[in-house]
């Protein structure tokens, strides 16, 4: 079986070589594996921006018939994901420690490109030589042609989701915050980071309206049991049912998670 040798932090790993449809693949259990992330994040991401990836390009889904395809592999019944170099790139975006930018390093370098070859054309002939950078520098033209009708359409695409999440308003505002929120989490690497997002969302509330919201909280809470309401209604209100409470203080969250939302890089499905 072929693998591949890299080396991470000083550590040597190895890495089973796989191959399909002419480009070098691997599986999210893999990505997980190096990246030292707990199982099924790489999924979870993927799964959560899949309407990113382009199936051909990003990823593959190979299924038990195709087993013939990728020897290397066992194929469960429900197929297996290969996600190609593009689409690692995409995926482990979120990942800024600094394993992860050693991981990546060393995969691009020794695993992805390992297959590239580059060839001497000094001993071609005159003509051909001629003919080599011409038709390289048709190549070129035409892949930076497509790469600014891409950087253009990203850039639109962009806009209309800031204006999106802009023209968001306190009709059923609490739905629409708790789904930028997931989203915000997602991005920063699936459920584990869903506290850490809402605690930031709420401090920054806090920071800028001068309260405290547990102590609101508290106070709400108290009320509510002197108005005889039931324990199990009491136990569940929360700090979104203090900042409901206040509409300056659902003005400004709106407008916190907003900020998030941009400075995170989610899209908003528009009203």
């Amino acid at each position: 079986m072929n693998k591949l040798s890299i080396v991470i932090n000083d550590q040597a790993k190895e890495i089973q070589v796989k191959e399909y449809k002419g480009q070098r693949v691997v599986t999210l259990a893999e990505i997980d594996e190096l990246h030292k992330r707990s199982s099924g994040t790489a999924k979870r991401n993927f799964t959560s921006n899949k309407r990113h990836f382009v199936e051909g390009e990003d990823y593959f889904i190979v299924t038990p018939i195709q087993k013939d395809e990728i020897r290397t592999l066992e194929i469960p019944n429900r197929g297996l994901t290969l996600i190609t170099e593009s689409g690692y790139l995409m995926l482990v975006k979120s990942f800024q420690d600094e394993l992860a930018w050693s991981v990546q390093r060393q995969l691009v370098k020794y695993y992805f490109k390992a297959k590239e070859k580059i060839f001497d054309t000094s001993q071609l002939s005159p003509e051909l030589q001629m003919f080599d950078g011409l038709f390289k520098a048709i190549a070129k033209t035409e892949l930076a042609t497509h790469q600014l009708s891409e950087e253009i359409k990203a850039t639109n695409d962009k806009v209309d989701n800031v204006s999106n999440i802009l023209a968001l308003n306190p009709t059923e505002w609490r739905k629409k915050i708790n789904a930028i929120i997931n989203k915000i989490a997602n991005f920063r690497g699936g459920f584990e980071a869903y506290q850490d997002v809402r605690n930031e969302s709420y401090q920054l509330l806090e920071d800028r309206a001068k309260c405290q919201l547990s102590v609101r909280l508290i106070n709400k809470r108290r009320k509510m049991a002197l108005e005889g309401a039931a324990k199990s209604r009491i136990d569940k209100t929360n700090k979104m049912d203090v900042i409901a409470d206040d509409a300056r203080l659902t003005e400004i969250y709106i407008a916190v998670v907003k900020e998030l939302a941009i400075k995170n890089d989610v899209e908003v499905e528009a009203s």
